[in-house]
């Protein structure tokens, strides 16, 4: 089964134009549990009562004279809106968190979603996955916020768009909730697996057993973006588990993941491409992120 059109445009899309939480068990089960007690911090009296009637009014920067904390003003005019808000469980840098959001350009008109997917997306900072705003204002947020992000076009896809799908210079706001984090099973030589979507009734691969899947492969690093991906070639990818010529980490993160699951695997540079790195793909020893659906394992 090949992975859906949508999430393959998902991927690219999210990229710049320049290119209960989660628990480990012993027994290296995880399962997603979205719950936060901590109560909503409630906005009171925040919209600009002029603007109220638009659509897309701005919150107030102030109320009654005090900074409004439901906003954020960062560098390059990047602003975050919560109607949602918590405090004790922010995200961090390398973090996999699931979201619902919808992207739009700033005039309204909505080019993509998550609605699709029936479920959450999977989104991991520090991998070039994001725009380079839509990161910068993920970090700024907490599990189980409710807001939008603002993202000028020098943060988004700059003067030239993105194909036809965001015009040329389009500032693009971003509708989220942020779900719940992934926390990963780490393995013993610093490989971590972030299993985003489960099937625990399916069984991990045995030795020499072949692992067919679609991935998306990112490096990290100063310039951190996506490097590879298997439907370039319209077709996925195989290799006997434990008995095959790939690198260590992808070896190793397959050791935790069932048929059907769909995982981050974060490799330290020493078992991905080392001192020499890849080509002109991957710099000499840099981290790798590969993100896997896995379509059988037989």
């Amino acid at each position: 089964m090949k992975l859906s059109l949508f999430y393959i445009g998902l991927a690219l899309l999210l990229v710049s134009c320049d290119f209960d939480g989660v628990k480990t068990t012993d027994n290296n089960y995880t399962e997603v549990d979205t719950s936060n007690t901590n109560p909503n911090l409630v906005l009171d009296n925040a919209i600009d009562s002029a603007e109220s009637e638009q659509p897309f009014a701005l919150l107030k920067d102030t109320i009654l004279g005090e900074a409004n904390s439901m906003v954020y003003n960062g560098e390059g005019g990047l602003r975050v809106e919560w109607t949602v808000k918590k405090d004790n469980d922010p995200i961090e840098l390398n973090d996999v968190v699931l979201v619902n959001y919808t992207a739009r350009v700033a005039a309204g008109e909505v080019f993509d979603s998550n609605e699709e997917m029936k479920a959450p997306a999977p989104l991991k900072t520090n991998i070039g996955m994001m725009v380079e705003g839509w990161e910068k204002g993920l970090l700024q947020m907490n599990i189980g916020d409710v807001g939008r992000i603002m993202i000028p076009n020098a943060l988004a896809y700059g003067e030239n768009g993105y194909s036809t799908i965001v015009p040329p210079g389009a500032d693009i706001i971003v509708e989220i909730e942020i779900v719940a984090r992934v926390i990963p099973i780490v393995l013993d030589e610093g490989v971590k697996v972030y299993t985003w979507s489960q099937n625990p009734n399916a069984n991990t691969p045995a030795k020499d057993q072949l692992i067919t899947f679609d991935y998306f492969a990112y490096k990290k690093g100063e310039n951190a973006g996506l490097y590879d991906n298997s439907f370039k070639d319209s077709e996925p990818f195989s290799f006997r588990f434990e008995n095959d010529n790939v690198i260590d980490g992808l070896h190793q993160g397959m050791k935790v993941i069932r048929s059907g699951e769909n995982a981050f695997i974060e490799i330290p540079a020493k078992l991905a491409y080392g001192s020499k790195g890849l080509v002109d793909l991957v710099p000499k020893n840099t981290d790798i992120v590969y993100d896997v659906r896995i379509l059988s394992i037989n």
